[in-house]
């Protein structure tokens, strides 16, 4: 492709290159590795071989011969091969989410060492799986902790926290009750968010969960439940954000910021905006921050990032 000038015409895509100039411009692979590799491309329909009586590469104007290496297949299949990466992309980003996701259930297992699922998962984690693979042994590893909290129910007995240790967990707990209730009125009253104004033009009907489900396919993909309410929206973005590299300490600001929902938009678009955005830890930073400082339409904020037409730059 790189021996194709800018100006060449899209219905003659020819190659002239002699094997000499392609085996320098691949690093200087030898002249069998590079018969195999071009035969190989052939196969796969990604190129064509005009060959010439005497195997040279070279054409006649004014007989209208073209002797060559033709790229028209490779550039005719564009779209096909545009949608095989975007769905790459997604395969990666399931992957990262789902090894995420199998950490933090392994961290909060009562009793990892005796569950076999624990340890599928575990050597699940230093091999390459798939997202269905992965996806499979999160949910038996769900499973087990479900049984075990069954069997076990006095399992806070063998807990070694001091009483001010377990102080500290009541607070979470009310931290986090108070953060699914201003999500609801986030949705009933519009993105209010701390030490800014309220937006009183905001219709609630601007985003409806089923739209903003479709507009981020690839969080909804990860979801292992479809969420049904904006405080299960709420916690697939805090599942997810580690997979993007998102920090604790990011998110938690973002929160603070721009509200639970308001964080929890931000992070399903930075997801779907993956491979546009380079620097997803430092775009949330730069929207808290503009948050703090004048506000902003969230709403508009997450439709920018899920729409491909309008690339965003970090």
């Amino acid at each position: 492709m790189s021996f194709v000038p800018d100006n060449a015409d899209p219905t003659r895509l020819v190659v002239f290159a002699s094997n000499r100039a392609l085996m320098e411009r691949c690093d200087g692979i030898d002249e069998r590795t590079l018969r195999r590799r071009i035969v190989h491309l052939q196969s796969k329909g990604l190129l064509a071989r005009k060959l010439s009586p005497n195997g040279k590469r070279y054409q006649v104007r004014d007989a209208q011969l073209v002797y060559g290496i033709d790229l028209g297949p490779l550039f005719s299949l564009d779209l096909d091969l545009e949608a095989l990466a975007e769905e790459q992309r997604r395969e990666e980003l399931r992957r990262k989410a789902l090894r995420a996701m199998i950490r933090h259930a392994l961290y909060h297992q009562t009793n990892p060492s005796k569950t076999t699922a624990c340890e599928e998962a575990r050597r699940a984690l230093r091999r390459s799986v798939d997202s269905h693979q992965l996806s499979e042994l999160l949910a038996q590893i769900n499973d087990t902790v479900d049984e075990t909290s069954v069997d076990q129910p006095s399992a806070t007995s063998h807990l070694t926290a001091s009483d001010s240790q377990n102080d500290r967990h009541i607070q979470s707990s009310k931290k986090e009750s108070y953060e699914s209730e201003y999500c609801d009125e986030f949705i009933a009253k519009g993105p209010v968010t701390p030490d800014l104004p309220q937006n009183e033009d905001r219709n609630p009907a601007d985003l409806s969960i089923d739209e903003c489900l479709a507009l981020a396919p690839t969080a909804a993909e990860m979801a292992l439940e479809k969420p049904r309410c904006w405080r299960d929206i709420v916690a697939l973005s805090a599942a997810l954000a580690p997979a993007i590299g998102l920090s604790p300490t990011v998110v938690e600001t973002a929160r603070t910021r721009l509200g639970p929902l308001g964080a929890a938009l931000a992070v399903l678009g930075l997801i779907e905006a993956f491979g546009r955005i380079h620097n997803p830890q430092g775009y949330l930073s730069r929207l808290s921050d503009k948050a703090r400082q004048q506000g902003f339409d969230l709403v508009r904020m997450f439709r920018s990032l899920v729409n491909r037409r309008s690339p965003q730059t970090a």
